[in-house]
């Protein structure tokens, strides 16, 4: 039986059709553009500019034409190929991967997620791509629930761990959050790794149920949610629980079984934390298109130091919110109102008001079953509760759905 590759609502890619694939590819093109980021073919030219030793850039299949044009991309240039001279055919996937370790000029440059501005461009190595890919025969068996968008940071790290041990991937990004449960039963999915803003959407689907074959859940991209955690383990009482610390300009650094990163011996002197509590990253770790008036790169993240190799995320620098005077972290407040009974999920974002300079807004997706009215004052109650006045939101709405970016983390406009 052929090993499969990918699935992707519904149609099976085996690594017997990637191979052919592969081979009868004999164009190489400087940028990859793949409209709604279908995810064979982002892998497919992804692996053959690896095999191939070419420079690639990805773009989001979702970028618009005045984004594309703010990047200072002609569109022509989009869909420009060349030939390549020397043309190797592969007979197998074991030739494949020995080409792809020889790599050794090849870089990837993608762009940040844009939330707060023009997305910035960043390339990198094999090296720094695939820095804490686990390779191993213990892992070939692994089935891995794809919910990243693939052209970004996130995705590309499940990506290559999953290719680099020749595992299956189950596309579940965009797929819809009731199908989910399905997919998991019907492909025995071990591993998945997703934002807790994915974790939330789905959970209402899985409760009830136990899924004891899966292995390893995997948060990354927001701030670490302990309660979404433990539901998360009655659902999968089996699997390890990871939070992992992730940036584009940096790729993976730091993994935690909690909301406590350990900062490893090779990375001690490489990592800084301001009077401000601003992380910092040595330059050393970034990729190599990044430009620095000095040896650290200031991440924009604020984190708590518990001890001198310990650390947890609080918050981004710009998400903070300023009412009367005080710094307000939002992610804080959402962690405490998600604990509500009937709350699925909550968005908390600033409004400009003449008397605190800023209020706060809570966007909420409630349970079905949960009356509005009912559900807002026990909302209100256990705000005043369990948090301090000036991060008490004034205003809540019940909303279907919450924005969020082309990874999946959620927008505060």
């Amino acid at each position: 039986m052929e090993k499969v590759f990918l699935v992707d609502k519904g149609t099976v890619y085996t690594y017997e059709k990637l191979l052919a694939d592969l081979n009868n590819k004999r164009t190489e093109s400087p940028y990859l553009y793949v409209e709604h980021n279908h995810p064979y073919k982002v892998f497919l030219a992804i692996i053959h500019s690896l095999l191939f030793d070419y420079p690639i850039e990805v773009l989001d299949g979702d970028f618009s034409e005045e984004e594309i044009k703010e990047l200072g991309i002609n569109r022509k240039a989009l869909m420009t190929s060349k030939k390549i001279n020397e043309h190797t055919l592969f007979m197998n996937m074991e030739e494949v991967m020995k080409r792809i370790y020889e790599v050794d000029k090849w870089q990837l440059t993608l762009y940040t997620s844009g939330t707060t501005g023009r997305p910035k461009k960043m390339s990198h190595s094999f090296h720094t791509l695939t820095r804490n890919v686990r390779v191993h025969k213990k892992y070939e068996i692994d089935v891995w629930g794809f919910a990243y968008n693939p052209t970004h940071m996130a995705g590309l790290q499940v990506f290559f761990q999953a290719l680099l041990n020749q595992n299956t991937l189950i596309h579940i990004f965009d797929e819809s959050m009731k199908r989910v449960p399905e997919l998991i039963k019907e492909y025995t999915i071990t591993h998945i790794s997703a934002t807790a803003t994915f974790y939330r959407n789905v959970i209402p689907y899985l409760q009830g149920k136990e899924y004891s074959k899966m292995k390893r859940v995997t948060f990354g991209g927001e701030k670490f949610d302990l309660s979404l955690e433990n539901k998360m383990k009655i659902v999968f009482p089996n699997a390890k629980m990871i939070n992992i610390y992730a940036s584009t300009e940096a790729g993976s650094l730091f993994a935690a079984k909690s909301d406590t990163f350990e900062i490893k011996p090779e990375y001690r002197q490489l990592v800084m934390i301001t009077p401000e509590q601003e992380l910092c990253i040595h330059r050393s770790l970034l990729g190599n298109s990044i430009s620095l008036n000095s040896d650290w790169f200031h991440t924009g993240d604020l984190v708590e130091m518990i001890d001198e190799t310990h650390f947890k995320f609080q918050s981004r620098q710009s998400e903070m919110i300023n009412v009367g005077g005080y710094k307000v972290n939002p992610s804080e407040v959402e962690n405490i109102l998600i604990q509500v009974p009937g709350v699925i999920d909550i968005l908390v974002k600033s409004k400009k008001n003449s008397v605190t300079g800023e209020l706060l807004i809570a966007d909420v997706i409630k349970n079905e079953q949960m009356d509005e009215k009912e559900l807002k004052k026990e909302i209100k109650k256990f705000a005043s509760i369990h948090l301090q006045e000036w991060k008490i939101p004034r205003i809540i709405k019940f909303v279907d759905k919450l924005p969020s970016t082309r990874t999946g983390k959620k927008v505060r406009k």
